[in-house]
């Protein structure tokens, strides 16, 4: 199926209308499309991604704008389109996880979500864990503000009577196709309260057991065509192919696994493809498994052909979906416009690709988004969060300074032996959030690139919502959580600081809940030393030496957690599948420092764990002399 979004969605028309749809003579026999997305975490704005096309027959990189809920809901509304157009039954379908990741959620607390999704004609949603990350009480908003069910199979709400009276959150529901009935269950993770915040009165029942319970509940019932909605993430969701019997189609959400192959567009290959299919434990009916990755970037569609209830093919594709606001660095450091060649050529190498399409917007989604939300996070961004204090620095006492390699300024101190301020604090606001929503994590390491500018106050004096957003961390990076055991993380270290001095001075790392040496005089791999593993903080000073062969939880974005810039090992060496959160790097920072000013605290330095002993090899490129000398103590 190599066709963009919109002609494939044109083709599986035609081809339905060729074949003929399900016919007297024919009954049983029903084909069925799905649409489903996942993972959609309030982005109602578009993000951005880059890619590789061809353009004279060179690889070319290109970042363009990509996602957003308005273009979600064309591409979702096209396929509908063509599967009426075709007469084909046709089902689009969520995940879970609507809620979270971006300012709007922080602001509206879901409503936005509620009036947006229901726009879109979704036909049933699975409850994500992150729908519980302020209580019960949104949700329940939620669910009665929404045009569709909400599915749970295995949650109890008998024992909350709120949620109980609740009549759109259902275990499963039914939808029928010209006497052809298919069932939809829910399942959300067993081990919910974990990371998230439900009411003391839900319980959460195991996964496996529940789905074979359903299953024969809607066998019991003459429904022998089962779709099972997760948001379990895709290695549960291949223990349930594997361990129940009687599910057709998974179409999952949680681990923000975008499913195929795009090595085409320089964006590698799932392990698992997509639309695979799975045996069950007896032998014979099989389980076909699709997720479309998060953050409203792409659409996943799959054709599914069932012969006397069992599912007999399962085809399609995840789509990312773009805007044709191409950029590329044609002097190797700024992005810049196309000329008009290449952005024809790349316009011309898009529409040739099955997995990537130029998508515009949905008009009256966007002028929704425009009018009615988007004025109250310019309000909110206008917010002062907190006050900054940086008492080592009788210059400037309200701004935390930040630099990518220690020693080099950035219009601030040199900061020669500890490195970043700011990057300190910023790492320190990934451990409190992830670990406020049960995550567990031990410490945090990320890169100095991440961190765009200082921590520092403006002329609204204190530090504004704003100021995260737009130049403390304006990449909107996504939270992520790596399993390293510590001897890997002893080489992480020294690699990524190895690699910033001769390759990119972003990769630097800076880190909370560690401290150590580099001592860039010893030899080659034994440059990290006397590290230690710090719960509390630096500061706290119950530090202890890190366990080479325990494994640790390791907080990060989720662009370096992939392997990027210098932080191969974090792929490479995982102890297990990486988490993607849902939360967003700025906007937990904002809560952090939130947090701060409520206990009358203010946004302070604090030790960032690092004693840099520089290379003599590269002790030539440091400040001489140090910059704001009496702000590096």
């Amino acid at each position: 199926m190599k066709m963009n979004f919109v002609k494939g969605v044109l083709a599986t028309a035609v081809l339905t209308a060729l074949v003929g749809c399900n016919s007297d003579d024919d009954v049983n026999k029903f084909d069925l499309t799905i649409a489903h997305v996942n993972d959609t975490h309030s982005s109602f704005d578009a993000g951005s991604l880059d890619f590789t096309a061809q353009v004279d027959a060179n690889d070319f990189a290109v970042r363009a704008s990509v996602g957003g809920y308005p273009r979600m809901a064309t591409a979702l509304k096209a396929a509908r389109e063509a599967a009426n157009d075709a007469n084909k039954p046709f089902l689009a379908l969520h995940g879970g996880d609507a809620f979270q990741g971006s300012l709007y959620f922080n602001v509206l607390k879901g409503e936005g979500n509620a009036e947006l999704l229901s726009e879109m004609n979704i036909d049933a949603m699975a409850i994500g864990n992150h729908e519980f990350d302020l209580g019960n009480d949104p949700l329940i908003n939620f669910a009665e503000n929404v045009n569709f069910p909400l599915l749970a199979a295995n949650m109890d709400t008998s024992n909350d009577a709120d949620m109980d009276a609740v009549d759109n959150i259902l275990p499963y529901t039914i939808k029928e196709f010209d006497g052809n009935q298919v069932g939809i269950f829910g399942l959300v993770l067993e081990d919910l309260e974990s990371i998230s915040s439900p009411g003391v009165d839900l319980s959460f029942s195991g996964e496996v057991a529940t789905a074979q319970d359903t299953v024969d509940t809607l066998h019991a019932m003459g429904i022998d065509k089962i779709i099972m909605v997760s948001h379990i993430g895709l290695d549960r969701d291949i223990r349930i192919a594997e361990q129940v019997n009687g599910v057709d189609v998974i179409v999952g959400g949680h681990s923000h696994t975008l499913l195929g192959d795009f090595q085409n567009i320089g964006r590698g290959e799932s392990s698992t493809s997509y639309a695979e299919i799975f045996t069950n434990p007896n032998g014979s009916t099989r389980t076909c498994i699709v997720q479309a990755g998060d953050l409203a970037q792409a659409v996943g569609q799959v054709d599914v052909s069932f012969e006397d209830g069992n599912i007999v093919s399962c085809m399609g594709n995840n789509t990312l979906l773009i805007d044709n606001d191409f950029k590329h660095k044609y002097d190797g450091e700024n992005r810049e416009a196309l000329n008009d060649a290449d952005q024809q050529a790349t316009e011309a190498f898009v529409a040739e690709q099955y997995n990537i399409a130029i998508t515009a917007e949905d008009a009256a989604l966007r002028s929704t988004i425009d009018t009615d939300y988007k004025p109250l996070i310019e309000e909110f961004e206008g917010k002062v969060i907190g006050e900054v204090l940086d008492a080592n620095d009788p210059v400037d006492t309200t701004m935390l300074d930040h630099v990518r390699i220690p020693g080099l300024s950035r219009g601030g101190a040199s900061l020669p032996g500890t490195g970043s301020e700011a990057g300190a604090q910023v790492a320190a606001s990934m451990v409190w959030k992830l670990n406020q929503h049960g995550y567990g994590v031990d410490m945090a390491i990320t890169n100095t690139g991440g961190v765009r500018d200082h921590i520092k106050e403006v002329e609204t004096g204190g530090l504004t919502a704003g100021y995260v957003i737009g130049s403390l961390l304006y990449f909107n990076n996504e939270l992520a959580i790596v399993s390293l055991k510590g001897a890997d993380i002893v080489d992480l270290l020294e690699d990524t600081i190895n690699y910033a001095m001769t390759d990119s001075s972003g990769a630097f790392p800076t880190f909370a809940n560690l401290s150590f040496t580099f001592n860039g005089k010893a030899v080659a791999g034994e440059q990290i030393e006397q590290l230690q593993v710090c719960p509390n903080g630096v500061d706290a000073g119950n530090c202890a030496d890190i366990e080479l062969e325990k494994v640790y939880k390791i907080a990060t974005n989720a662009y370096i957690a992939g392997g990027k810039d210098g932080y191969d090992i974090f792929e490479s060496r995982k102890q297990s599948e990486t988490v993607k959160s849902g939360f967003i790097d700025n906007e937990s920072m904002i809560e952090y420092v939130e947090s701060l000013t409520a206990e009358g605290k203010k946004l302070e330095e604090i030790a960032t764990g690092l004693n840099f002993i520089v290379p003599d090899s590269y002790a030539d490129k440091l400040d001489n002399p140090v910059l704001k000398a009496e702000d590096n103590q």
